[in-house]
């Protein structure tokens, strides 16, 4: 077998195989950002105290900044699919709660300002 379970709907409504593709999507998104975030950290943590006068314990302080921040979005984006998919079978809705998305606001703000004040 596939490892596909069609064993309660063989054939999902068109929306709702909409929805679920467009949540596959946003998972990967949320993937493809903490790999991304895991480049800078690893960026700014080794190769730009090389190529400046950034102090090393300052970039390796902002680039573990920048890991932390690179779990949150492979972590979270894998918890908010489960709590979505969960939520998509009995037709309601997960919302993204708004003090998660005032934390990463905050944190990403700090790391960026903290970024910038090391490089000048």
């Amino acid at each position: 077998m596939s490892g596909i379970d069609v064993s309660r709907e063989s054939h999902p409504s068109e929306p709702l195989r909409r929805t679920q593709f467009a949540e596959e999507r946003t998972l990967l998104a949320w993937w493809r950002t903490g790999i991304a975030t895991a480049g800078v950290a690893l960026a700014v943590g080794g190769i730009l105290p090389k190529l400046s006068d950034v102090a090393r314990d300052r970039a390796i302080a902002l680039g573990a900044g920048y890991g932390v921040l690179a779990l949150c979005f492979i972590v979270g984006g894998s918890l908010r699919d489960s709590l979505s998919r969960k939520a998509l079978e009995p037709g309601s809705f997960s919302r993204f709660p708004a003090w998660t998305v005032t934390l990463i606001t905050v944190y990403i703000s700090v790391l960026i300002a903290f970024t910038v004040f090391a490089l000048f």
